[in-house]
């Protein structure tokens, strides 16, 4: 008898498993994996949607598609979601930025301020990852000085190297 316990026991915890909440949204995902539209533009009309930012109504007249389809695949496969981790990705934000520049330069207003101009400047350098002239001349000094009671001969080494570096690097900044 101890043993039918223990087995209506374990098939008891067994069920409780099918009443989870997790059991139920990993079959959720996996139907929403499985019922992607099959519609031959379909892969086009999402990537008209996430890559280039068009709105489902400008994607149904280009591609004869009804927007109520697109709404449903947008909502269905989560198109909003993966907009937002194309757009914001190091590389557009950079090309936005220097759409922005290109416009400002070809003698356009402005769609930001020029303290905003200046910071996108600073995140172009950031992008390229480049370090600025400040940082790079705060480490080596901080650098210097641990060499410095390490090694004082090394450290008066060291330190004609950095100088040298921190002219160098002025120049091609200067250059920009």
């Amino acid at each position: 008898m101890g043993d039918i316990k223990h087995l209506l026991k374990k098939s008891v915890k067994g069920l409780h498993y099918f009443f989870k909440p997790s059991f139920y949204a990993s079959l959720l995902r996996k139907k929403e994996m499985a019922t992607q539209p099959k519609h031959k533009l379909y892969s086009v009309a999402e990537s008209l949607f996430v890559e280039q930012g068009l709105t489902c109504s400008a994607i149904s007249m280009q591609l004869g598609i009804t927007e109520a389809s697109l709404s449903k695949w947008r909502k269905q496969m989560d198109w909003d979601a993966k907009r937002d981790r194309i757009i914001s990705t190091p590389a557009k934000i950079r090309e936005l930025l220097l759409e922005e520049m290109k416009s400002v330069s070809e003698g356009n207003k402005a769609k930001i301020d020029a303290d905003a101009l200046s910071k996108i400047n600073k995140a172009l350098t950031y992008l390229d990852g480049k370090v600025s002239l400040s940082v790079v001349i705060s480490v080596f000094m901080e650098f210097d000085n641990w060499m410095a009671e390490v090694d004082p001969k090394k450290a008066a080494e060291f330190t004609e190297f950095h100088k040298l570096f921190i002219a160098w690097r002025a120049e091609q900044d200067s250059l920009k």
